[in-house]
């Protein structure tokens, strides 16, 4: 970990006003209240309220930075969160044609908002012609986990009263506000060409238990270079700030930032333990920032 850095000088009064993330701490971890956004795999809804402070800090610790990209927006768990830095220059990309185009519509207001969705409406869906918004907001928001239209949500309920669509429509009508200013591309992200940006990226990680496999269409899962994405990113630190969330990262990046999480609340010190094993329960992980070591310095945060 990188130790500590002397004061900021980009607008080092705006963290002040920062509004700070709904946790409760137990026993030195940290578990989150906060409500829950869209349903989409892998995304960081829980997460982004306590990346966002950290590259807060780094935008403002870094004058030369003129705009802020995501290039693997996804459901915008982390970008929400920073549409209220200090530039007009904000941009959300992401390969998947549909969510994107659910984003232009949200921000622009005229996306239209189902009340429902049956399942024959689901299965309809699946077979409409990309780019749809409606296409994204069913394969994503009434999505078992929020994979892409892995499997009609409302038949794993056993019971309880929950209404996916509702909760679908209330996470993008609170998000719209939030993202007026962002400019929104559909692209691969080997495509873009980024300077002077602090860029974010949360790629499908290479190592996890459970791997998380991601599609545009509806028939297969799209593969990921890790080894080539690696390259991409110290390419782009040559001329950018890049952050990466991942659980692992080559030798030439170094860790600027990591926390441990627990699923809810309910895992406790106590709790995470079975009366069947001496070991704690393994439902948790350890979230990760990393940064080329060339931008190691420009990346130190005031509490590390």
């Amino acid at each position: 970990m990188l130790q500590k850095k002397a004061t900021p000088t980009r607008n080092a009064q705006n963290r002040s006003k920062m509004k700070r993330p709904n946790i409760a701490v137990t026993q030195g971890e940290i578990y989150y209240r906060e409500i829950v956004g869209m349903k989409y795999l892998g995304g960081k809804q829980r997460l982004g309220k306590h990346l966002a402070p950290v590259l807060h800090e780094i935008w403002e610790n870094n004058e030369d930075l003129n705009g802020y990209l995501e290039p693997f927006c996804g459901s915008l768990g982390v970008l929400k969160n920073m549409t209220d830095i200090d530039t007009k220059n904000i941009q959300a990309n992401d390969y998947h044609a549909d969510l994107i185009q659910m984003w232009k519509e949200v921000k622009a207001g005229t996306f239209k908002y189902p009340t429902s969705i049956s399942e024959k409406e689901y299965l309809e869906a699946k077979q409409m012609k990309s780019p749809s918004a409606h296409k994204a907001f069913v394969g994503f928001g009434m999505s078992f986990g929020g994979r892409y239209f892995g499997a009609y949500s409302q038949k794993y309920l056993n019971g309880k009263k929950e209404d996916f669509c509702k909760e679908m429509v209330n996470s993008l009508t609170r998000t719209a506000p939030k993202i007026q200013n962002v400019k929104f591309t559909n692209k691969d992200y080997r495509k873009l060409t980024p300077k002077k940006k602090l860029i974010y990226c949360d790629p499908p990680y290479a190592y996890n238990k459970y791997p998380i496999k991601y599609r545009r269409e509806v028939k297969k899962y799209d593969t990921f270079d890790n080894e080539e994405f690696w390259e991409v990113m110290r390419k782009w630190s040559k001329n950018n700030l890049v952050v990466v969330s991942e659980t692992t990262a080559p030798d030439d990046f170094v860790e600027v930032w990591n926390q441990k999480r627990y699923r809810s609340a309910a895992q406790s010190a106590k709790t995470r333990f079975s009366e069947k094993s001496d070991k704690p329960s393994e439902t948790h992980t350890v979230e990760k920032l990393f940064v080329h070591k060339s931008n190691a310095k420009r990346a130190q945060l005031d509490n590390q």
